[in-house]
């Protein structure tokens, strides 16, 4: 069955056709895309966001202060570009922290799923990288990942064996990609990978902002016989940029996400037979 969108975002919020999201929108999803956007057009002026969101200049300026003061962007004159100067760790370690709670809601639930004796890719970005956090010791689990921080998290585990995908490195996600990472997970027979997504647009596909990114995440899907996606409910209702198809939602097998999510796409989830978990 084709992915059906909520229907609240099909609601109109105003006059014109391409009219801002809503300003109502809570201050750390709509700094979640303000971020977003800079990393992807490298710069992003007062105007913009304002025009973009629906909010005031003085509200878009106090957006821009809070991500410099978390050094994930730079203020610039009447706007921010991206932090290139900063760590990054720190950069990946600031971002992890906007919707927090419902990251580590999710990394609880999506244990269950993960069981002694598997061999388990675990894919970059802050949500996998909560519930890699959230695993101890367990024997025989061998852990393959592109992930720097995630390797370092589950480096030391007893019990834990650890594989490490090698590549280029991606700054965003400090993780490897490229056709030398793709390769090697070739060679991977893996009961299950863990992935996050950058969104699931309008037609149910998974999208990311880089192609290399999306690339490197399809090789993952067809290295495990079973696909558990891990996505707050935003990855669903906010609109960010991307361009690169990862795979069809169909593809997936579980669903780990928080309360926020719609329930007409809830609906439309299970009804490709997809098991959805909400937390």
């Amino acid at each position: 069955m084709p992915f059906k969108p909520p229907k609240k975002e099909a609601r109109s919020t105003g006059s014109r056709r391409d009219d801002p999201p809503p300003s109502r929108r809570l201050p750390p999803q709509r700094r979640q895309e303000i971020l977003d956007l800079v990393v992807q057009n490298r710069r992003v002026d007062v105007n913009e966001i304002s025009e973009r969101f629906g909010v005031s200049k003085v509200t878009a300026r106090a957006d821009l202060d809070y991500l410099a003061q978390q050094h994930v962007i730079e203020r610039a004159r009447g706007g921010a570009v991206v932090a290139t100067h900063q760590a990054l760790w720190v950069n990946f370690s600031e971002r992890a922290l906007l919707n927090r709670d419902e990251k580590r809601r999710i990394a609880r639930a999506a244990l269950r799923f993960l069981l002694p004796g598997e061999t388990v890719i675990l894919d970059a970005g802050s949500t996998v990288m909560e519930f890699s956090s959230c695993i101890s010791a367990a024997s025989g689990l061998t852990v393959v990942t592109p992930a720097l921080n995630i390797a370092a998290q589950l480096g030391s585990l007893d019990g834990v064996e650890l594989v490490i995908i090698g590549g280029r490195l991606a700054p965003y996600t400090v993780s490897s990609i490229g056709p030398v990472a793709e390769r090697q997970l070739q060679d991977i027979l893996a009961h299950k990978v863990f992935l996050g997504t950058h969104l699931i647009d309008d037609q149910g596909d998974l999208a990311d902002v880089s192609i290399e990114v999306a690339n490197l995440k399809r090789a993952m899907v067809r290295a495990a016989r079973q696909v558990i996606l891990l996505a707050d409910s935003t990855k669903w209702s906010l609109r960010r940029p991307a361009k690169a198809k990862v795979a069809p939602l169909g593809a997936v097998h579980i669903v780990v996400t928080d309360n926020g999510i719609d329930p007409d796409t809830r609906r439309s989830i299970e009804a490709q037979g997809i098991e959805v978990v909400v937390v």
